[in-house]
């Protein structure tokens, strides 16, 4: 995982690690992701959890990479990773949100969504987005899973298939095959509304959908 050491970032990594996965945990810092490991294994000491520290380079290695940073550092962190990424599954989970007085709003970059930067920092990468509206906090909470529906976009229908299995995979949620990337503006936009609710009624919102047949 590029980023993994922030809150979102720890939640996959987690949840990933306690379902049996290897899971780096990449930052700009190896000393920063090991600490991080080192904190996520004290506050779950009863769970074999394979977490492995390194920098984003090494996180660069895994599968699948999970891109989990704040969206202002994205252009300039691909750039550097852009030949360590070649040919790899990446999925943006990141959200483009910023302090607006009292409120949470999205930031719409110029390529009109966050996913959408990844592809074109990524060419030579299979880019998907998913995992963006799940609180964090709450998601990292082994005992007490969420229950939720993950929205997925990806160019190629193939990438979605395969994030949506991986999905699918950890307790309590869904994936959903929503589209292309085009799709992601949406999709990232809707995180801040989520936030709002959240912050209003004091809650751990997620997203669930009538009438979808699984599969």
């Amino acid at each position: 995982m590029i980023g993994a050491t922030g809150p979102a970032g720890q939640a996959v990594a987690v949840q990933y690690a306690a379902i049996g996965e290897r899971v780096v945990v990449g930052s700009r810092s190896a000393e920063r992701a090991a600490a991080t490991v080192g904190e996520l294994r004290e506050r779950w000491p009863g769970r074999d959890l394979d977490l492995v520290a390194g920098d984003n380079r090494a996180a660069c290695e895994a599968d699948v990479v999970v891109l989990a940073m704040p969206w202002e550092g994205v252009p300039g962190t691909l750039a550097d990773l852009s030949d360590a990424l070649r040919g790899r599954l990446v999925v943006s989970m990141v959200n483009a949100l910023a302090k607006w007085g009292r409120y949470v709003v999205p930031v719409v970059p110029p390529t009109g969504s966050v996913s959408a930067a990844v592809a074109l920092a990524l060419p030579e990468s299979r880019v998907a987005g998913a995992f963006h509206h799940l609180p964090a906090g709450a998601w990292a909470d082994l005992d007490h899973p969420l229950e939720a529906d993950v929205l997925v976009v990806a160019e190629r229908r193939a990438d979605a298939r395969e994030v949506v299995a991986l999905v699918d995979r950890l307790p309590g949620l869904r994936g959903v095959d929503a589209g292309n990337l085009a799709n992601a503006a949406g999709i990232e936009a809707l995180t801040a509304t989520l936030v709002g609710i959240n912050v209003r009624y004091k809650a751990h919102a997620t997203l669930r959908l009538g009438g979808v047949e699984h599969g």
